[in-house]
């Protein structure tokens, strides 16, 4: 009798606990939400052959993201979402042909909004480095005025340029994007350098988030020219 008090004392508290891991309440081990993300990715193909890696995106406390690879992702490549016991792929980064990019933004937009996000300017820079993550682009290549000068300077020296890129590559990167708050949440603007683009070109980023973490509006485009009829003044450049 003791023995099955003890039983289904047991069993109750784990039922309880998969209560809370299902509802969100309480955060799933990380183990159980990689494991969760892997068979939503590859499912039904065999699972034992997939890499699954996390996104680190500190704002969002329940939303875990992971990427999801197989046959180093020729096969199988996709970002999921999982929060609690409950996981759903965002984009299929190697769908041919490609997702319209609405239909994805709806989803991580929906996704963000059940967090029920309050952000303050630190907790938007922070989310534009998960979405700027989840759209392959890495923090650490945000530009400031003086960065942007050292990158043309070194073009053609493939040691400069690897020195460059060096020197960008600290923790703090993130604080090299500005972001201000506006009437419906926050806007940005920054240079970025696309090394994985033909010709490493340096971008023009351009934001605009709600205060709950939704992406509103997001455009990549060249880099302003200085002095040039655009107008305007250089990401990160003091106006002159």
């Amino acid at each position: 009798m003791r023995l099955a008090r003890i039983l289904l004392g047991a069993v109750l508290a784990g039922s309880a606990l998969v209560i809370l891991w299902a509802t969100g309440i309480a955060d799933p081990p990380e183990a159980v939400s990689r494991r969760l993300a892997t068979f939503s990715a590859v499912y039904p193909g065999p699972l034992g052959k997939a890499v699954t890696e996390r996104i680190p995106c500190a704002p969002l406390r329940r939303l875990r993201l992971y990427i999801v690879c197989t046959e180093g992702c020729e096969d199988v490549w996709r970002i999921v979402a999982v929060r609690g016991l409950a996981a759903e792929n965002l984009q299929s980064l190697n769908r041919v042909p490609p997702e319209p990019p609405e239909e994805i933004r709806a989803r991580i937009n929906a996704a963000v909004s059940r967090e029920g996000l309050r952000l303050d300017v630190g907790g938007a820079r922070e989310l534009i480095g998960c979405y700027m993550r989840l759209d392959g682009r890495h923090p650490e290549l945000v530009l400031l005025g003086p960065d942007w000068q050292a990158v043309e300077a070194a073009r053609g020296n493939e040691e400069a340029l690897a020195a460059v890129a060096e020197a960008l590559g600290e923790p703090s990167a993130l604080s090299r994007v500005e972001v201000r708050e506006t009437a419906d949440g926050f806007a940005s603007r920054f240079l970025y350098w696309d090394t994985a683009a033909p010709g490493r070109p340096v971008l023009e980023l351009t934001w605009r988030m709600a205060r709950d973490g939704r992406l509103l509006f997001f455009e990549a485009g060249p880099a302003p020219v200085r002095g040039g009829n655009g107008g305007g003044s250089i990401p990160g450049t003091p106006p002159t």
